[in-house]
């Protein structure tokens, strides 16, 4: 399902103004991404069953539910992780992906989407590798049954690789997925279209952007180097039947020509349907 992410909407958007920034494009799948307000309403049922009415109404779902929010826990950006070598600081990263986990169930969302942490100190990196992977192991031991974790690598955390990604998904077979960033694979010099072969059957969302050189910021499709082309042709080889979610973030604040833009650019690569040309069937 074509999927946005509110992370690329205003941080002010409610339930309704989701719906109706995505009423008039074809993207009909919402990534939520978890912001601090959302957090401490976590078990506030009643405004996640009016939140999913909302979009339900309008023919929108929640299709992945997601803890990439930079300050979600405090002031200092991915902090702190469940790759943390403070068990303290770790406890509340676990935490909250179960409460966001719990957010997914009454969202009827599908999967809830973790990221790892920032390596700490040289030396520390196996360590925290280690940590991650326990952390990870009480989150699926512990999460609603219907809803599986998938780990988005960053390319500045201690999960960054395709590879890495993949020996966890193996690990935890039929438990742990990839929601994996195009743009994060190619910032960190990966090829996006080997890396989607690589991942195969554990991928279930990708999120998309364009990336120019390996500088870690997200450009609108056109702007940067990624072959796209190439990407796709490897999705339909493998039979990919996942989301495919624009994140755009650094549009937040022109949602609609983002929005724009990224319809446009999945049409062009028969992705979606192309917009029927003026006048056509006319005549």
């Amino acid at each position: 399902m074509l999927c946005y992410s509110t992370a690329s909407l205003p941080d002010s958007f409610s339930s309704t103004d989701i719906a109706e920034a995505l009423l008039p494009t074809p993207f009909r799948g919402v990534e939520l991404v978890v912001t601090p307000a959302w957090l401490r309403r976590a078990g506030d049922a009643s405004y996640w069953h009016g939140f999913r009415h909302d979009l339900e109404a309008r023919g929108l779902r929640v299709r992945n539910v997601q803890l990439g929010h930079p300050h979600l826990l405090g002031p200092v950006a991915h902090s702190p992780g469940m790759s943390a070598t403070d068990p303290a600081g770790r406890r509340l990263r676990v935490e909250a992906a179960l409460a966001a986990a719990g957010i997914a169930e009454r969202l009827g969302s599908g999967y809830v989407t973790v990221t790892t942490g920032l390596p700490e100190r040289a030396g520390d990196f196996g360590l925290q590798e280690s940590l991650f992977r326990e952390s990870l192991a009480e989150i699926v031991a512990r999460r609603p049954r219907s809803v599986r974790v998938a780990i988005e690598q960053e390319p500045e955390h201690v999960i960054r690789s395709a590879e890495q990604v993949l020996g966890l998904c193996r690990a935890f077979d039929g438990e742990v997925f990839s929601n994996y960033d195009v743009g994060h694979g190619a910032v960190l010099g990966e090829d996006p279209a080997a890396a989607v072969r690589l991942l195969g059957k554990y991928l279930s969302n990708l999120h998309l952007e364009d990336i120019k050189g390996t500088t870690h910021k997200h450009l609108l499709f056109g702007e940067g180097d990624i072959d796209f082309r190439a990407l796709f042709r490897a999705l339909r080889e493998i039979g990919y039947a996942g989301d495919l979610t624009p994140d755009l973030y650094p549009y937040k604040d022109e949602p609609a020509r983002a929005l724009r833009e990224s319809a446009e650019f999945l049409a062009a690569h028969a992705v979606i349907p192309a917009p029927a040309s003026a006048g056509a069937g006319s005549g």
